[in-house]
Formats: C-alpha cells, structure tokens, sequence
C-alpha cells in the first residue's frame, strides 16, 4: 500500500540498471505502463547528459550498500516536456544481501518554474529602478549636447557644406538617445502589454533610408556593403515613427555585429499591393508591409530561434563579446505588437540570418495613392 501510494515516483531496478518494478505514481508522471518500464533501462528515462552520473551513482551504492542522493536530473516527457527530477538512489537488502535498489524521484519541475518567475519578476523590478534613475541622470546632458548641435546648425558660416551631413547625423542620433530613454521607462513600466505610440503617416522608404545613415562610417570600416531594395513608389503606414526607427536600428545593428568583414546586409521592403508600375490594384483591406533585415553572418542556432525575442533570451555562448543583454529584440516584439503586426527570426538558405517585421499598411494614405497612380495611368 505504501509502495503504490506514494507521492513520489519508486522504481525498483537490479545491479545492471534494468527496471524490474515501478508503483503506480511512476505510470502517471511517466506516462508509460508498467509493462513497457519493466525491462527498461533506467537511464534511458533520462536525459543523455545524466545518465553517466546516474551509473555511477548506482554502482556507488552496489558496492558500499548505501544510500547516494543524485542531486537534480532532467527528464524528457512527452506530455510535460523536461521534467526536472530530484533523485535518490537507495538499497533495498534482504537478510543482508542486496536484492535491488530503489531509484526515488521527487518532481522539482513546477518549484523551479515558480523560482526562475520569482528570479525574473525580481531582475524587472530592479530595471524599473536602474531604468528610472539612469533616464533621470542622462537626459539633461543629452538635452545640452541635442540643444548646442542645434544652435551650431543654426550659424551656417561656422560649418563647410561637407560637414553638414555629419552635423544632421550627430542630432539624429541624439534624437534616437533621447526616444531610448524614454523606451526604457515605456518597457520596464508596471504594465508591458500597452507599449504607449505616437503614430502619424509614415513613409517606409524615407525610414529605411535614416536607419541606413548613421552606420555608414562603421559599416565602411568593416567593409560592409548595404542593399536596399525597395519600390519605386513610396510605400506608406500610420505608425510611430521614432519607435519603427528603433526596431530597424536594432536589427541592422545587429547584422552589422554579425556580419563578416567584406559581408552585405540587405534591406528589403515589400508592400502588399502593386503600385502604378504594376498596373494591379488588389483590395488593401487586408494589405501589409514587411521589411526584412538579412545578413551573411553565422545565423541563429536552431535552439536559440525560439526564444530571440524573450526578454533577457541570449545566444547561449558567453564568450561571444556581440551577444547583448536580451533587450533590444524584446522591445522590437513590442513596437511590432503595438502596431498590431508581428516580427520573426529566420536563418538564410545561403546562409546568415533574416529579420522580418510586418506591418498593416495606412489604408486611407494607401487608396489615396492608388487613386493617383489611376489617374496617371489614364493621362
């Protein structure tokens, strides 16, 4: 009665490891009857990278008669996933001999969940704070640095033509500086699921264009090359611009980091109904824009793919000085979910990887252009 009416999972297994028993909370958690354990190997339950530890512990306590606690192991389920198993191993002796060992397992899978919540909940709180105290401390400088670049502009006589590109690239990237402190406090607030915007008509091709800009020296450095391939007509939402401007900087940013010296980043913008050139006008109830970011660098691993866009989800190599703090695709989720669109991470067939952002198109904006390209079409 105690054996099948134990809380926790008790296989019983003999000196090479074969499962000769199992009580009735083992067939529940493991998803398997009996008569399908029982003659299995009970390593196999596990994963491959603790089964080495687990038949040393079982010849452990073979040989010395005594008890040896396992420590965690993980489990493969095929109704759960990974289940992670605190394990104890303990001889089972009859007139002093050892008839079998019991392997006891202790389910520490919802526990863990519940403490990586608390660990998380707890890393957001305290970026709230680091959040609201470094946009506090940093704002006014950059105001002082955005306001002086801004009077410099003003007395055309103290700057040579050639170098008003780089006074116009200087304020545009305060500009950026100023709009990500406010998207920290936006991100870190109490409430992540209505990301506030400030949206107005938007031209993709002119934004596609400013992301461009202020990575060109780097890029030259790196020799990179940048390709953008957009349509001739202008294509045009309702978005907020300065946070569409953040997403495509993350994610350029990010192919620059990635891309190998001599590479191409490819910039890509497809609208969802031909314009005039294409003499095809489709119903735009239901259009939309994509814009796509794709590099030559290395790609994603396949077991990273899936969690790009968590907040605080990394590459899983340390040593790699590019990989980020997990932030900045998080936020990319979030402008694309405010718009109501959707952002995915692919890899490249020949190689790299490829960031794609769709967006609703501004159908009012949209029809009006149609009605000319008509128009012109008729003349």
């Amino acid at each position: 009665m105690l054996w099948d009416h134990s809380t926790e999972t008790r296989l019983l297994v003999n000196e090479e490891g074969i499962i000769q028993a199992v009580n009735r909370r083992g067939e529940t958690k493991l998803w398997t009857p009996a008569d399908r354990l029982i003659g299995m190997k009970v390593e196999d339950l596990f994963r491959e990278g603790d089964r080495i530890r687990l038949r040393r512990l079982l010849k452990a306590v073979i040989d010395t008669k005594k008890e040896q606690p396992a420590g965690e192991m993980q489990m493969p389920s095929p109704a759960e996933g990974t289940l992670i198993m605190e394990v104890d191993l303990v001889p089972v002796e009859n007139a002093g001999l050892l008839v079998a060992v019991m392997v006891q397992l202790s389910d520490l899978t919802e526990k863990k969940r519940l403490e990586e919540q608390l660990i998380r909940s707890e890393r957001l709180a305290s970026l709230s704070q680091f959040a609201s105290m470094f946009a506090h401390d940093i704002r006014n400088p950059l105001v002082g640095v955005k306001k002086t670049l801004e009077l410099l502009a003003q007395d055309e006589g103290s700057q040579p033509a050639a170098q008003r590109q780089w006074w116009d690239d200087m304020r545009l990237t305060i500009d950026l500086l100023l709009g990500m402190i406010n998207d920290m406090l936006d991100v870190y607030q109490e409430s992540y699921s209505e990301l506030p915007l400030l949206t107005s008509t938007v031209s993709v091709n002119s934004v596609v264009a400013d992301v461009v800009q202020p990575f060109r020296i780097e890029a030259t450095a790196k020799q990179i090359a940048f390709h953008l391939e957009m349509p001739e007509e202008d294509v045009v939402i309702t978005a907020d611009r300065r946070r569409l401007l953040r997403v495509l900087i993350n994610l350029v940013h990010n192919a620059l980091k990635f891309s190998p010296q001599g590479g191409m980043i490819t910039v890509t913008v497809h609208a969802g109904a031909q314009g005039c050139l294409g003499r095809e006008f489709r119903d735009t109830s239901s259009s939309r824009v994509t814009i796509q970011v794709a590099d030559e660098g290395p790609g994603i691993a396949p077991e990273d793919l899936p969690h790009v866009f968590e907040m605080f989800g990394r590459r899983k190599d340390p040593g790699d000085i590019r990989i980020g703090r997990g932030l900045g695709l998080h936020f990319c989720r979030l402008v694309a979910a405010a718009h109501q669109g959707k952002i995915r991470a692919e890899n490249r067939a020949a190689g790299g990887a490829v960031f794609s952002v769709e967006l609703p198109l501004n159908q009012e904006a949209y029809a009006s252009h149609i009605a000319d390209c008509r128009g012109s079409t008729a003349l």
